[in-house]
């Protein structure tokens, strides 16, 4: 992997730190008084995500990763790995279930599009999008009258997932869910 002094690096950028992947999240020069120049750096996890600071000089040699990011379509779940198919080639992959968070496995329905990041010849980070839009399969009815409050219910997706959504959803609705916090955004009008 290429190597270059840290004062180069840019933010987006990832670097190989402690023998881990990790992206540069944020970036500042610090000078205190007559002292050196040093760059206070935040750095994300690659897989984890965790954020941590850390301080370099700008002479300091690091290793840059490239990263490869390209979109797949999500076809199924064969048992022991996810199956996922490039839109373009047809070419089929076999993704590890651990690069997915367990709480983000309810939001991969079939045909879904997302991007699979690539370093070093191997997936290591498996990007949903920010929103899904799902079908209720099935919804228990609404309380009749309760309409002072937010009410909010469980209802059941397509795929079996289950997501907490407003009152007034019914079976068959489409709805717009945060994949991040999965959180109800809105009914899909088709």
């Amino acid at each position: 992997m290429p190597s270059c002094k840290m004062r180069d690096v840019k933010k987006g950028e990832a670097i190989r730190y402690n023998n881990d992947i990790w992206v540069v999240f944020d970036r500042h020069e610090q000078t205190r008084g007559n002292l050196r120049t040093y760059w206070q750096v935040d750095l994300k996890h690659l897989i984890r995500g965790n954020v941590f600071t850390q301080r370099f000089s700008p002479d300091d040699n690091v290793e840059k990763v490239i990263l490869l990011r390209e979109e797949y379509e999500y076809l199924y779940d064969d048992g022991t790995s996810y199956v996922f198919m490039h839109p373009e080639s047809f070419e089929q992959v076999n993704i590890s279930k651990d690069l997915i968070a367990e709480q983000h496995t309810k939001f991969l329905i079939p045909n879904i599009r997302m991007n699979l990041v690539k370093a070093e010849d191997r997936f290591v980070v498996v990007e949903l999008p920010q929103t899904v839009d799902v079908t209720i399969a099935d919804a228990p009815d609404a309380a009749r009258g309760d309409t002072a409050t937010a009410v909010t219910k469980i209802a059941k997706m397509e795929n079996g997932g289950e997501v907490r959504v407003p009152g007034h959803i019914k079976k068959g609705d489409k709805v717009r869910i945060r994949v991040e916090d999965g959180e109800f955004l809105s009914r899909v009008n088709e």
